[in-house]
């Protein structure tokens, strides 16, 4: 997960991430736990070997924040993020970062959607609607990861 430009966060522990899981009923990938234990988020260097691919629009995004816990701003926190939006979202889903645009980042933990997926909650796209606004990333965080610098 080396090949990410991040500005990281101050430390976060197993207690913490427990804690999270246990508030909104989750069961955190392995490799997000360790990335949160590693990182716990950042701010992302925004240049094009930060863009991702959404391959499913044909678009491209540059992510801005992943998220943390306990950070020293209040909207770098997935809690500010799940307290607000948790009921629009699918079971067993986090939102762990955003994009220049505002769109969010999301992981579902488990099950035959599981992934790392972008949220086009503002209806940035064209081809977003009330319909269809959330579109597949990648099956795994570490997958995600490897995303960048390509």
């Amino acid at each position: 997960m080396e090949l990410i430009k991040i500005e990281r966060f101050s430390n976060t522990t197993e207690e913490k991430i427990i804690s999270l899981e246990q508030k909104y009923n989750l069961n955190l990938p392995k490799d997000y736990k360790e990335f949160l234990l590693n990182y716990n988020g950042g701010i992302v260097e925004k240049d094009s070997s930060n863009e991702i691919s959404v391959e499913d629009i044909d678009e491209k995004i540059v992510i801005d924040v992943l998220y943390g816990i306990d950070t020293d701003n209040e909207k770098s926190n997935i809690d500010y993020w799940m307290d607000n939006l948790a009921e629009d979202l699918l079971e067993n889903t986090v939102i762990i970062g955003d994009d220049l645009i505002q769109g969010l980042v999301l992981i579902i933990c488990g099950g035959e959607n599981e992934g790392v997926y972008y949220w086009d909650d503002s209806y940035h796209f064209e081809n977003s609607d009330d319909e269809m606004n959330t579109y597949w990333i990648a099956h795994t965080f570490t997958e995600f990861m490897e995303m960048f610098g390509k």
